[in-house]
């Protein structure tokens, strides 16, 4: 990552964590977050279980909302709000039987919680079985959504605690 790059980042970090949101109780909104399709990206996510319950709907002022369809098939979709970061990798065959795994998703939710899934090893390395999550790809007019679901633990040092059930929709205009 470039010096640019990295400033960038920490830019958007800083500002999606001096945001002051809070999370909306979960019991009050729907578990799925709805997706629909703008001039940008939105990502929208409910997490269920452990210090980072909540439920953040998308944005439209976001300033990082990154959603990048490659050539090969893969997605990648970055995303700060007022709510957490969000980092996720879709590999190119993750919403096919077998390739489950070829899912890489980091969730910081600041001082609540951080969570990460990488089995195939895209930026870090998980052991086998340490998640449980699968992505649908569902094309539409407008756009393609990518719903990520599953579970995974919290992770803090070099322990996992907890378990937090994750639904990520992100609606990705074309």
């Amino acid at each position: 990552m470039s010096r640019f790059s990295a400033l960038i980042a920490t830019f958007v970090i800083l500002v999606a964590a001096c945001g002051g949101a809070t999370a909306v109780d979960p019991a009050a909104t729907s578990s799925t977050p709805a997706a629909s399709f703008g001039s940008r990206p939105s990502v929208a996510l409910a997490i269920d279980g452990g210090t980072a319950t909540g439920t953040w709907p998308a944005d439209p002022t976001a300033p990082l909302d990154l959603c990048q369809h490659a050539t090969d098939g893969s997605w990648r979709v970055q995303y700060a709000a007022t709510g957490p970061t969000i980092d996720l990798f879709v590999g190119p065959h993750a919403a096919e039987p077998g390739h489950a795994n070829e899912l890489a998703l980091e969730v910081d939710a600041n001082d609540r919680g951080y969570l990460h899934v990488d089995e195939a090893g895209f930026r870090t390395h998980d052991p086998a079985g340490r998640s449980h999550m699968t992505v649908a790809i569902q094309p539409a007019d407008g756009g393609t959504t990518l719903v990520v679901t599953g579970t995974t633990p919290y992770h803090a040092g070099l322990d996992d605690y907890g378990l937090a059930k994750v639904t990520l929709t992100a609606a990705c205009p074309t």
